[in-house]
């Protein structure tokens, strides 16, 4: 695999949640945060609805999230 070094400014907000999803995602580094994240929001278009939406259900019980993936 070729190999693309870039830089990324974030802020303080955006660095915690690289954080965070390593331990979400069960990953050692911020590029593999970052591939899953592109592996999900690929789906995520994917099975979008017409108007750009997808809902998401966390249980059988659960209110249902309608995120909108365009503005």
């Amino acid at each position: 695999m070729a190999r693309t070094v870039f830089e990324v400014r974030v802020d303080d907000a955006t660095l915690a949640a690289l954080a965070e999803m390593k331990t979400t995602f069960g990953v050692k580094s911020t590029a593999e945060v970052i591939r899953k994240a592109l592996a999900l929001a690929r789906v995520a278009t994917q099975c979008a609805a017409p108007d750009n939406s997808i809902t998401i259900l966390s249980g059988p019980n659960e209110e249902r999230q309608r995120v909108l993936l365009s503005s």
